[in-house]
């Protein structure tokens, strides 16, 4: 008996011996996969980033055409340095690279030429490059917005309290999204609001650090909503909710629809008006809205507004959802759809009139940058997904504790960026405006190909 209790027990170390051998060899090999997919990640973005480069220096002294700023502060920087704009383009380009170094900074691999190589990747993307060197707030608002997610990442991710250093920068970005576009007053609350609500229960354990964070969120809640009414304009319309679900609704088949509205809303809106409105998503704004509320008062035009976009909605309901679902996919991944908008697909978008404008001094490096870029993201993101399965594989940890919330955290506020901008109104989706939500898609291979997993 003893001698099968023997035998069993050699059977039993065999067993588990090859077992082991073959963990180890499928180990072995994950981890080669991950050098090789490393390797092509880096290649692909190598040739974005000399591309990128190439284009930025090609029109480093160059103007993009696209007409006056938005906001309050850029046209005062543009009225003291636009005699001389190379000077806002290296503003820019510090600011967006700034920016990226914080972002990046738990994941730099160990090298100064590592470090910039991850910077000169995240910002190598087509549509952010063409924004820093234009004469725009869409490249500060980027590098604002980025900034602070970063701090408010370090927020959340700090041990104890809630890190009220890392909130004041957050406060401070804040302030500058609402100086450079009025709609940041409250889009640029989103992700302090979300770490607020998160920490609240650690917070109210400690009822001084509840009374400093509630003060200063209230005291950069105050400052952000006394600059939103000093910058605001005489002449602007204050885009309501059910105006802007019309201006989703019911363009451009504004005059088609009007044949269901109300007798006495084709009289305050006359067929001229209603032609013109037709011709351009932005009429809406310009010729519709000054119109009807001039005639009604802003009160009474809501409940039109309100019946113009349920007469649409009901006409044209699979439509306004599919054109819904093209404008999502412009503003968060504009890379993976330019193309098909440049052949014609889809439906009317600010897409081209953009690479129209970037294309104006060097048309065919700007093809060649723009098309590898757009085939790159379908194939970075590829490479990823295999990268990170890879990754598990080998053993490695993907995500510490604590990352699904950091994740979240972006997440959860970048969800009500989009939200607004598609649902600001049909025909006017344009990459530019969520510039910083389109970047960030680099963070995922940058994350796999760090020195550690961090989220």
């Amino acid at each position: 008996m003893s001698q099968v209790a023997v035998l069993a027990r050699i059977f039993d170390e065999c067993r588990e011996g090859r077992r082991g051998g073959m963990r180890g060899n499928m180990k072995k090999a994950a981890e080669g996969l991950c050098i090789l997919l490393k390797g092509i990640l880096f290649t692909g973005f190598s040739v974005r980033i000399v591309l990128g480069l190439a284009w930025m220096c090609a029109n480093f002294i160059e103007v993009q055409e696209f007409g006056q700023p938005q906001g309050f502060l850029y046209p005062l920087l543009l009225g003291v340095l636009g005699k001389v704009p190379q000077i806002l383009y290296l503003l820019q380009l510090g600011l967006a690279g700034f920016a990226a170094y914080m972002l990046l900074k738990p994941i730099f691999p160990t090298g100064r030429l590592w470090r910039v190589w991850f910077v000169l990747a995240f910002m190598s993307l087509p549509m952010a490059m063409q924004c820093h060197l234009a004469l725009l707030p869409y490249s500060f608002v980027s590098s604002l917005l980025i900034l602070e997610f970063t701090c408010c990442r370090n927020a959340l991710a700090g041990e104890g309290g809630l890190g009220l250093r890392a909130i004041a920068g957050a406060g401070g970005c804040w302030i500058g999204l609402a100086l450079l576009l009025s709609e940041y007053g409250w889009l640029g609350s989103l992700p302090l609001v979300f770490v607020l609500l998160v920490r609240l229960p650690r917070l109210c354990r400690n009822l001084r650090q509840l009374a400093y964070s509630v003060l200063l969120f209230a005291a950069f809640g105050g400052i952000v909503a006394g600059t939103v009414s000093l910058t605001r304009r005489a002449e602007d319309y204050e885009r309501t909710f059910w105006f802007s679900m019309a201006s989703r609704m019911t363009w451009p088949t504004v005059v088609q629809d009007s044949s269901r509205w109300p007798q006495e809303l084709l009289g305050l809106l006359p067929e001229g008006v209603r032609w013109k409105t037709s011709y351009m998503s932005s009429n809406m704004e310009r010729i519709l809205q000054p119109t009807l509320e001039a005639a009604v008062g802003k009160e009474k035009a809501q409940e039109y507004y309100r019946e113009m976009a349920e007469i649409s909605f009901r006409l044209h309901k699979a439509w306004i959802v599919n054109r819904i679902g093209w404008d999502a996919l412009i503003y968060a991944v504009p890379q993976a759809v330019l193309q098909e908008q440049l052949k014609g697909t889809g439906y009317d978008s600010y897409s081209g009139r953009n690479y129209e404008i970037m294309a104006m001094e060097h048309p065919v490096l700007t093809k060649h940058y723009v098309d590898y870029s757009c085939w790159w993201f379908a194939a970075a993101l590829g490479g990823t997904v295999l990268l990170l399965t890879a990754l598990k594989a080998a053993g490695r940890k993907l995500i510490k504790k604590g990352g699904v919330l950091l994740l979240a955290a972006y997440l959860v506020p970048v969800g009500g960026i989009l939200t607004y901008y598609v649902m600001r109104g049909a025909g006017m989706a344009d990459y530019r405006c969520t510039l910083a939500v389109s970047t960030m898609w680099t963070v995922s291979a940058l994350f796999c190909m760090g020195k550690e997993q961090y989220i």
